[in-house]
């Protein structure tokens, strides 16, 4: 294991925390400035353990730039950020923010940037304007532990995904006037002013939409007119569409809404406030995504890059990373406990059960979804 020890001196001075991934707002900070006393001894030698494990090359006195998701900071900190920088002697510059607003920042800017890490239909976007470059997959030295269908699920030439989500729905037991089991059950005229959908702009707001027109027999990007008139039908019952999901766990909290529509880590998250909140895999089905890592096109430091990415799929982060509630895992010899998978989006049997939307249709069709949604819900 490689260690700089003026860079571990200084972030014990220092402690900065990470934001790279909590909340709903952007924010651009070292990751090397989150000191040693903010992790509890506990866990120091985990992660000792597996940055020696990692057994990576010295990338010492480079950078790494990584635009990621709002969300879990303290957690990718610890199982991620700190075990990578201390076997690599890398510093790794994190941006955290929303989906739409990363990836415009990205096209206005890729020289800002690595490795982002998001989600399907923003990927898809991103390697449509040449700005993803490819990757030399005999370098993932981890990526044939991975499913199949999460080696590559953009394309041969581009990077993996790490986790699986599915889009479900929860409902506070105790305050919800019926019990829901199918995505049929949110029109129910009990729930008015009650729910809380993800906006068509949001990683969910596809898969929602995927949902809503198997749920009526129609398919996108043909029967757009009566997918909206279902969403118009729906309207009475939604109290917020929303572009956070931390929003929409507070709301719930404060007993705002009994219903909300949330992808399976989101529920994880939420569902230490109550154990009356339910989690529904709706009957109709269940539509899944993927969140990916990949190389900016033109990055000074595609190696370094690819390193990061490779770390980030290895046994011991997926595990890690499965055991504190963040990500499901994407490698088949990740072996949880049904407590442990709880509503993680695990196992060979249901991933082969999930449904995945068409993501060329979505882009090509995302322009005017937003628009009449905008119309829809401009309101809200």
């Amino acid at each position: 294991m490689r260690k700089n020890g003026l860079s571990i001196m200084l972030a014990a001075l220092m402690a900065v925390s990470l934001a790279a991934c909590g909340g709903s707002g952007t924010a651009d900070t070292t990751a090397a400035e989150t000191t040693a006393a903010n992790t509890p001894a506990s866990q120091e030698g985990t992660k000792a353990d597996d940055a020696q494990a990692a057994n990576l090359p010295s990338f010492e006195g480079q950078q790494l730039r990584v635009s990621t998701f709002s969300f879990n900071a303290e957690l990718l900190q610890k199982n991620i950020y700190d075990p990578f920088m201390e076997a690599t002697g890398c510093e790794l510059i994190v941006e955290g923010g929303k989906n739409a607003e990363r990836v415009t920042k990205i096209k206005e800017t890729p020289e800002n940037y690595d490795v982002v890490v998001i989600g399907d239909a923003f990927i898809v976007d991103l390697i449509e304007q040449g700005l993803i470059d490819t990757i030399d997959s005999s370098k993932l030295t981890n990526l044939d532990g991975l499913y199949d269908n999460a080696k590559a699920p953009f394309g041969e030439e581009y990077g993996p995904a790490y986790t699986f989500n599915r889009l479900g729905i929860v409902y506070d037991a105790a305050t919800c006037p019926i019990e829901i089991h199918s995505w049929e059950d949110l029109w129910n005229p009990e729930l008015e002013g009650a729910v809380s959908i993800p906006d068509i702009t949001t990683t969910s707001g596809p898969l929602f939409y995927y949902s809503v027109a198997k749920m009526a027999g129609l398919t996108p990007g043909e029967d757009d007119d009566a997918i909206f008139a279902k969403f118009e039908e729906l309207k009475p019952n939604i109290m917020k569409t929303y572009t956070s999901a931390n929003d929409t766990i507070t709301m719930l909290n404060q007993g705002e809404i009994s219903v909300a529509v949330l992808l399976d880590y989101s529920y994880t998250a939420a569902k230490s406030a109550s154990d009356d909140y339910v989690w529904v895999d709706p009957s109709e089905g269940v539509y899944s995504g993927f969140n990916s890592l990949n190389v900016i096109k033109d990055s000074p430091n595609k190696e370094l890059a690819e390193a990061f990415i490779d770390f980030y799929i290895s046994k011991e982060v997926q595990l890690a990373e499965a055991l504190d509630g963040v990500d499901s895992p994407v490698r088949s010899d990740v072996e949880l406990t049904p407590e442990q998978a709880a509503n993680f989006t695990y196992g060979k049997e249901m991933i082969d059960s999930l449904l995945i939307p068409d993501w060329t249709t979505i882009n090509a069709n995302k322009a005017d979804w937003t628009s009449r949604w905008n119309e829809l819900f401009s309101v809200q």
